[in-house]
């Protein structure tokens, strides 16, 4: 175990999965994101535990993750969303569901399941409702259903969309449209598919505002790991992660010197600066440098001292009675990412997602 690691609170974790299914209707399943390594806490070690809490689905952003976490024993269901067209085996092989999100992909994946007669395959549909990122459009939406309909080698598991401002209230008026021509197109493919497909729209802000929308199944998102976009409610939901490390020396130094790249910190008088074997190759933005970021040890607050680098962070220790060794928390399962966000001028989903693969985890 490296001294720098992230720490898991399964009871937290526990925590918001009970607040999420409490808003939701008796037999909702609940699909929990898996993508960019669980937004940077472990995306095995996650799945495992969410897997042991019976989550009904989980997803990926890309292949490899999904075969990773079927190689190291993930058996749910697992929904790519980005699936490539180079990798029609690996899906069959590892019982993978891929998005199909264009009527291009859609031929293709046709094709290759033809040539191996393979019949039934499990697809999700992706729907272009507004946000104009992947899916397909409302006026392809015949010539999908002509393709689904002349076609056995695939079946419809779901139908599914994107809202692109659920926590906005200023955006409603669009978000409400979203759901409306969701409807429309959903409604259109179950009177003329036999598939019988489920529906899935809403993110953890939609399970919050737009309940009336959350159909067969509802895809949390960051929710599941303690965050929660919607102002008044962040608290409602518990951050699950902490970041912690140690101590790992100490420096006495004198009024002149400086502490790291570019001089940027310059010492009045005497400080006693401690070093963390952490920086920005783990994921810490190097604008939390020259105090703006504060470390806690011992209940002090603690603030870093100059730049921070790829693999070490300084800390001013002065007047405090931390030691070498001693355990200094980074990031607390507070709200210290949502202050870090917000002086970054960012959402926390970057904050984690941009942790380290290298920082070990440990649930508790």
């Amino acid at each position: 175990m490296r001294e720098s690691y992230i720490e898991i609170d399964s009871n937290r974790l526990k925590h918001n999965l009970r607040i999420i299914k409490n808003r939701l209707q008796p037999g909702t399943k609940i699909l929990a994101n898996l993508k960019g390594n669980a937004y940077g806490l472990g995306a095995y070690g996650i799945g495992k535990l969410l897997e042991q809490a019976g989550i009904d689905y989980f997803s990926v952003a890309y292949i490899n993750e999904a075969v990773n976490l079927r190689q190291k024993g993930i058996q749910t269901n697992l929904l790519v969303f980005n699936p490539s067209f180079e990798n029609f085996e690996e899906i069959v092989t590892y019982k993978l569901e891929p998005e199909v999100s264009s009527l291009t992909y859609l031929n293709t994946l046709i094709k290759f399941l033809s040539a191996h007669n393979i019949t039934g395959f499990p697809v999700h549909i992706k729907l272009d409702t507004g946000m104009h990122r992947a899916g397909i459009m409302p006026g392809e939406i015949n010539t999908l259903i002509q393709i689904l309909i002349q076609n056995k080698n695939v079946t419809v598991k779901s139908v599914f969309s994107h809202l692109a401002a659920a926590e906005d209230p200023e955006e409603d008026d669009f978000t409400l449209a979203q759901i409306q021509t969701f409807e429309r197109i959903t409604g259109k493919m179950a009177d003329q598919l036999n598939d019988t497909f489920f529906k899935h729209l809403l993110n953890t802000a939609g399970i919050f505002r737009f309940p009336e929308a959350q159909y067969e199944m509802v895809r949390p998102g960051l929710g599941i790991f303690g965050f929660n976009m919607i102002t008044g409610q962040e608290k409602v939901l518990k951050p699950v992660a902490r970041l912690i490390t140690k101590i790992n020396q100490i420096k006495d130094l004198k009024d002149g010197d400086t502490v790291g790249y570019n001089r940027r910190f310059k010492v009045t008088g005497n400080r006693r600066i401690g070093l963390l074997p952490l920086g920005y190759a783990d994921g810490i933005d190097r604008r939390l440098g020259y105090g703006n970021l504060y470390v806690r040890c011992k209940n002090y607050k603690i603030p870093v001292a100059g730049t921070i680098s790829m693999d070490t962070i300084s800390i001013d220790l002065t007047g405090t009675p931390c030691r070498q060794g001693d355990e200094v928390i980074v990031y607390d399962n507070d709200d210290s990412i949502y202050k870090i966000a917000r002086f970054l001028d960012t959402i926390p989903y970057e904050i984690i997602s941009r942790l380290s693969k290298r920082l070990p985890k440990t649930v508790i």
